[in-house]
Parts: structure tokens; sequence; C-alpha cells
């Protein structure tokens, strides 16, 4: 039965709106940094072709479509936050030297890592479950489903983690000299 708020037949325009969405995206970073120089032309057309391959790839479709929610609620909250602090009185240029620190600026990166890591594992995580001996392997004794049961251990993925916050740690600690 169809309704007012049946939003169902978006989904038939996701691929625009990811491909909207990366050309504009990587426009914007291109002419900020100027990687190619300041020829609009050539941005335009280099986040055009990438763009496309985004809407090609059902993989790349597939995580913007994850991803682009995520990063909508982080942006609001992020907003939200700051206007809850101008309205008790806090100056703009506090919030933004606040932001702009080094451990809350690393808080952002973080969250933006755990959201990549979180549309990754939706999106391959049928295909990283036949590598390590899954479910769908057919026999798991192969040197890749073994290598693949050793890397993706949750003791070695643990191990990874812990080996990175420590790098992280003795970086924050040897930067406060």
């Amino acid at each position: 039965m169809a309704s007012i708020l049946d939003i169902g037949i978006l989904d038939y325009f996701v691929p625009v709106f990811v491909f909207l969405f990366v050309f504009a995206i990587l426009f914007a970073l291109l002419e900020k940094f100027g990687f190619f120089g300041k020829n609009r032309g050539l941005n335009a057309l280099i986040a055009f072709a990438i763009g496309f391959l985004f809407i090609l790839t059902p993989d790349l479709l597939g995580i913007v479509k994850i991803i682009t929610p995520w990063f909508t609620v982080l942006f609001v909250f992020l907003v939200l936050v700051m206007l809850l602090f101008m309205f008790a009185g806090v100056k703009e240029e506090r919030i933004g030297a606040a932001l702009s620190e080094k451990g809350n600026a690393w808080v952002i990166v973080i969250l933006c890592i755990v959201i990549l890591v979180y549309a990754l594992t939706q999106v391959y995580g049928a295909q990283i479950q036949t590598i390590y001996g899954g479910t769908n392997a057919t026999d798991g004794s192969s040197v890749t489903g073994q290598v693949g049961k050793i890397v993706f251990h949750p003791r070695v993925l643990g191990m990874f983690l812990l080996l990175v916050i420590a790098a992280q740690a003795i970086r924050f600690i040897a930067s406060r000299e």
C-alpha cells in the first residue's frame, strides 16, 4: 500500500546521488589543493571520471551508500556541539582553537576511520569470511585460507589494535616535549 512517507523510489536514484556527491567532494578538493594546477576544466574532468567509476563499481557504490549517513550524523553532531558552546557564551575563536588542537583532531580522524572500517566490513565481509575459512569457504585448508585464519583471528586483530594505540600514545607523549 502506498503512503506519503514511502521513499523506496529513491533507491533508483542512489547512483545519481553518489555520482553527484563524489564529483562535488572531489572537485572541491582538487580546486582547494590544486594537485593538477588551477585548471578548472581538468579538475572537473578528473572528478567526473572518478565519480563515474564510483557508480560503475557496485562495491564502491555500497561503501558510499553506507558512509554518507554516518558522516552526516557526525557533521550534524559536531555542528550542534559547536552551537551549544556558542549558546553558552564561548567565542568562535576558542571553539576553532579547541577543534584544531592535535588531540581533538585525532578523535575526529579516528571516528572517520571507524566509520570507514564499518563500511568496508559491511561491503566486503562475505569475501573476507571466505578468505579465512568461514561458512562460505570450500575447505579452508589452502594457503590463503590458513593465512586468512591467522591474519583475521580476533587475537591478532586485537594485537594490531593495541599496537596502533601504543604507537599513537608514544607519538603524543614524544611530541609534548
